[in-house]
């Protein structure tokens, strides 16, 4: 049965989706071009009006609205599900986006003073947005948003091996249609707030609720028994936040309160009948029957609260603490039959009856439970020295606990003939306690020479203290192992500098420059300091109104040196170096015709000293103890948008966007060499025109059609075979106004 809070949020977004359509059409706006995979927002064909005033009258209100609607075809040649792990669009009838505004005429409407539904990317979109708005200012202030998403994942170099492959052996085969791991699964996102006397100074409340909701399947691989399986899995877990609060002043002290509960459950499970492994040897583990679930249950609570104040108008005062609670339950069950199995308990003499065999069964039950609290707390003062000088202080402390524990239980019973083997280990536990504390302060001043040029500088410290205790057994295997008792305690300092400056040389030319170098910590992982230096430049010029330039620059050293096994800092880690350059034209040469343009390069290197393994079937496998892994990225972006109003009632959008990767170039990998080397990189090239043409019928239509082309192409390094496709998508669509004037 579906949840009662699923079914509301479709009927509350059926509501909110039927008053807009009743409304019949729309603000006066610009007809928006098919969604792209960039979250760009870009220039878009606006057919011509002639009166800057809206809204056709509704007795005490004014409505302005509108509707845009419409179909969508589409045609792919190539990889279907590469097009559909990018992009995903869908042929069919579409609903491009709405809007409706009403609006009371003296501010003094009934319910509501001004009521505001907008919505986008309803029927063939992978993804689609619904909001609402109600207010009366005096009284109450309602915000509501909805949001889907569709997800898919099939790729066929996603964890897809590509040697050659022997029954005789332990390999598998590549999937070269959708590779070993893919998802196709739906979210639900809500969120609910309301604000009671939202222009109250001395005292404002706040309810909130957020739902979520997640689905669909997914396939993974799994190695158990000795063979390499690919399990259909049926992904589903819900949340639901719900939250209350009050901001307020007292005298010169400005508060902000919430309370938040979260709870949160995973129901996803795996329920197979007869699955045959991928290693389709005979002699090797297959399963007649396969059952997983790890049920969960979480609950976390939380608390924040807030003050501010001025002193004097010279003292700037803030603190804020925040404490949260989780608490989470699982389980781990499996069940399993099969023949063949390999239950690896034991070795020699006293093994377990090895294959050939009938696993009669196989069982899996480990309950474990987590805990987590979490208290963060800053304080900050900033002391305004002069009227161009101020300094500023700000103190953190943050400290939190996991502590977590599992209970091992499994039973394992073949037959070979007559012979019945059983194994079984019961209640054995393993628990682990993480303990971490870190203090940091800031300090930071920033001087104002005169309306064009400022200065900003400081200094940030941070220590940090991790333990780590760890007992009981290993769960690694069927059979576990007594763990040796582990209590590990690190404590590091990180230090960093940072300033930059804010310089106008003209009124029309603004430069910006930010640069920090220090030393930062993981909180997860057992490592040195990550030494790193980030610049950032950025630059505005805007010689007439009619044309600006912007340049921008961000540079970022990463080093992350770390050990293994007692090995010396210097020996493993790993370096990543960055460039970023952006660059953006803006041209609005007549009231009729405008131009964007841009240049984007993305430069990454990465090497990482790993220790690693490498074997190309029947060949042995070689070892590297101090092999490296390489990325590169050389990343070129190029953008063209053009709107013009070709005539008095028409209206053409036309972009051009292309996207190019070379990777790693033409250096290959050595995996064998001395000392081994592997490289990684995703060299591609993706092209997408479009054009978008507006027609205004009259004042009440708009007739829009539109054409948008992607080419995508990947170089053979990405995987087992490249991904390549083309797509062509049409479209058509007529938008309806309501309060637009000629």
């Amino acid at each position: 049965m579906k949840s009662n809070v699923k079914n509301m949020l479709r009927v509350l977004s059926g509501l909110m989706l039927v008053l807009v359509m009743a409304a019949g059409a729309a603000i006066a706006q610009q007809p928006t071009p098919t969604p792209k995979k960039s979250d760009a927002k870009k220039a878009e064909p606006k057919a011509e009006t002639t009166s800057a005033q809206t809204g056709e009258d509704a007795g005490d209100y004014t409505i302005t609205s509108s509707i845009e609607f419409g179909y969508r075809g589409l045609r792919v040649d190539g990889d279907l599900n590469k097009y559909r792990s990018d992009l995903n669009y869908k042929a069919g009838p579409r609903l491009f986006d709405s809007s409706f505004l009403m609006r009371s005429k003296d501010g003094k409407g009934g319910l509501f003073d001004t009521l505001l539904v907008t919505s986008s990317g309803w029927g063939a979109d992978p993804y689609g947005q619904m909001r609402i708005l109600a207010e009366k200012p005096k009284w109450y202030r309602f915000e509501g948003s909805y949001r889907k998403f569709k997800y898919f994942r099939f790729l066929n170099n996603i964890a897809n091996p590509n040697w050659i492959f022997s029954p005789t052996t332990f390999s598998r085969p590549p999937n070269p249609v959708t590779g070993e791991h893919g998802f196709n699964t739906r979210t639900q996102l809500g969120d609910f707030d309301l604000t009671i006397l939202p222009k109250n100074e001395t005292i404002r409340f706040t309810v909130g609720y957020s739902p979520e909701r997640y689905s669909g399947p997914a396939y993974t691989s799994y190695h158990q028994g000795g063979n390499e399986f690919m399990f259909l899995s049926n992904l589903k877990s819900q949340a639901n936040d719900f939250r209350l609060g009050a901001d307020g002043k007292v005298g010169p002290i400005d508060f902000s309160f919430q309370q938040g509960f979260r709870r949160f459950r995973d129901d996803s499970s795996i329920n197979l009948g007869a699955t045959p492994g991928i290693n389709l040897n005979p002699a090797v583990a297959s399963f007649t029957t396969f059952n997983r679930t790890e049920p969960t249950r979480t609950s976390v609570n939380y608390t924040t609260f807030s003050v501010h104040s001025l002193v004097a108008k010279k003292l700037d005062l803030t603190a804020r603490v925040v404490h949260s609670s989780s608490n989470s339950n699982f389980t781990f069950l499996e069940n399993m039959t099969g023949t063949n199995f390999n239950t690896r308990i034991g070795s020699g003499a006293g093994a377990q009856l090895a294959p050939p065999n009938v696993l009669v069964l196989g069982q899996y039950n480990i309950p474990g439970n987590t805990k987590r609290p979490n208290t963060l707390g800053d304080f900050g003062a900033t002391f305004l020295a002069t009227d161009k000088l101020r300094i500023s202080n700000t103190f953190r402390v943050e400290t939190f606990e996991i502590n977590g524990a599992d209970l091992f239980n499994d039973i394992f019973t073949v037959s070979r003939g007559t012979t019945v083997d059983t194994r079984s280990f019961t209640n054995l536990s393993v628990s682990k306690i993480t303990k971490y504390r870190k203090y940091q302060d800031t300090v930071e001043g920033d001087y104002q020479f005169n309306k064009n040029y400022s200065i900003h500088f400081g200094y940030r410290y941070g220590s940090r203290r991790i333990e780590q205790i760890l007992s009981g057994f290993a769960l690694n295997s069927n059979a576990p192992t007594a763990l040796d008792p582990e209590d590990e305690v690190e404590n590091n300092h990180t230090h960093a500098f940072f300033g930059g400056f804010k310089a106008r040389p003209a009124n029309n030319w603004t430069i910006y420059f930010d640069a920090e170098h220090g030393t930062a910590d993981n909180v997860f992982t057992r490592i040195g300091n990550y030494n790193y230096t980030n610049i950032r430049a950025k630059s505005r010029y805007a010689p007439n109104r009619k044309i600006n330039f912007n340049l921008a620059v961000i540079t970022k050293d990463n080093s992350n040196p770390s050990e293994i096994a007692g090995v010396s800092l210097t020996d493993f880690g790993v370096n990543i170096k960055s460039r970023t350059f952006t660059s953006s034209v803006v041209w609005n040469p007549t009231a009729k015709l405008s131009f964007s343009t841009g240049y984007n390069y993305n430069w990454v290197y990465s090497d990482a000293v790993v220790d690693y393994f490498y074997q190309v079937p029947p060949a042995a496998s070689v070892r590297h103890p101090i092999g490296h892994s390489l990325y590169f990225q050389r990343n070129n972006f190029f953008y063209l948008d053009a709107v013009a109003q070709i005539f008095p009632r028409v209206s053409l959008y036309a972009s051009y966007r292309v996207n190019q990767d070379a990777g790693q170039g033409n250096r290959l990998a050595d995996p064998t060499g001395t000392p081994g080397t592997l490289i990684n990189s995703y060299p591609m090239s993706f092209q997408s025109p479009e054009a978008r043409l507006a027609i205004r019928i009259n004042r009440r239509l708009d007739w829009n059609l539109g054409y948008q082309y992607y080419n995508y192409n990947e170089s053979a390094f990405v995987g087992p075979r490249p991904q390549n496709y083309h797509a062509h998508l049409p479209s058509t669509s007529l938008r309806l106004y309501f309060g637009r004037k000629e």
